[in-house]
């Protein structure tokens, strides 16, 4: 357990370093956290339920008077969910992480993913809290004693994200938006599944989420794992039964990845990459096949820009799918 919080805080901290911008350059110093959100979900999709209703991470059913008019967001994804089916304007609070849309700069911060203020949260009065992965779960249990409506999102795959768009939606009272957003992802989805079944080789893929050794990833069954299968990849670190395993550089150049994907924000990642002892000699940067993307957050937010992700990253493995014909 203490080797997980270990690793979780690292990926949280890298995210949080992408958050902010990347105005600090120092190594974050981890801290031991309260227990948070859990990994391991039993709820499943909730279908046919009266409007401004959902079944949560927990599997617990919320059922909501009236459309919400006070939303407070824990975490970007969930922001990113509530600016996406419309509804900013009825965001009250977000976190400190928050950063995208631009807009959300304009809004009360109720403090960090790990530590946001109860009593900032209950003096914004909301009509409903959303949760995230790293939000302490004291603080949940503390907001459902004062009868706040809290709904917990944890998504794990693709296909997660989507149903938790799609709950989002009905629970706020966005149903129509949910269901064109979620639409729009799925036929890209469509389509790099039909263009993977046409492909023999996938290329081996590493998505680089901290940059000193060890080294963290995406794991089994993870929302990056999903991404690089669907965008017609192979995870170097798929076979590890962890979320977000920490790889030696031994590791990785075993596994020799055919691509690489530097998933977070410093300056001259790629050049500090290749100057890595004995990196030199991965067929990724022998060929020059490592990937800056234009947003880091896209792979590491489970939300509804997960569609520019799968994209940029399949166009990248794969520019022969998005040739057009003559």
């Amino acid at each position: 357990m203490q080797s997980f919080w270990k690793k979780f805080l690292v990926l949280f901290f890298i995210l949080a370093l992408l958050l902010a911008g990347c105005r600090e350059t120092g190594t974050p110093t981890p801290s031991t956290p309260s227990p948070s959100l859990s990994p391991t979900s039993t709820a499943t999709p909730s279908p046919n339920l009266p409007p401004f209703s959902a079944v949560d991470f927990w599997g617990n059913t919320i059922q909501l008077p009236q459309k919400p008019q006070r939303i407070i967001s824990l975490g970007p994804s969930a922001t990113e969910i509530v600016a996406a089916l419309g509804a900013m304007d009825r965001l009250v609070g977000v976190t400190t992480a928050d950063d995208y849309p631009p807009e959300v700069a304009n809004i009360e911060k109720v403090g960090g993913m790990d530590n946001p203020s109860l009593e900032k949260i209950l003096s914004l009065e909301p009509d409903l809290v959303l949760a995230v992965f790293g939000n302490p779960m004291t603080l949940i249990e503390n907001l459902k004693a004062q009868k706040v409506p809290v709904f917990g999102l944890n998504p794990q795959t693709v296909e997660e994200v989507l149903q938790d768009v799609g709950k989002v939606g009905n629970l706020i009272g966005e149903p129509e938006n949910a269901q064109k957003i979620t639409l729009d992802i799925q036929k890209t989805i469509d389509f790099l599944k039909s263009k993977r079944t046409e492909t023999s080789t996938l290329p081996k893929v590493y998505i680089e989420t901290w940059p000193q050794e060890p080294y963290y990833t995406f794991g089994a069954g993870t929302f990056g794992d999903d991404l690089i299968s669907l965008a017609g990849g192979e995870n170097i670190a798929s076979s590890i039964d962890e979320p977000y395993p920490a790889l030696s550089t031994d590791y990785i150049l075993f596994e020799n990845p055919d691509c690489i994907v530097l998933a977070y924000m410093v300056q001259d990642a790629q050049k500090s990459l290749e100057s890595r002892k004995g990196w030199q000699n991965i067929n990724a940067v022998i060929d020059n096949r490592i990937l800056v993307p234009k947003d880091p957050n896209v792979y590491l937010r489970p939300g509804p820009r997960i569609k520019e992700a799968l994209l940029e990253l399949a166009q990248f493995l794969h520019p022969e799918w998005f040739q057009v014909s003559p």
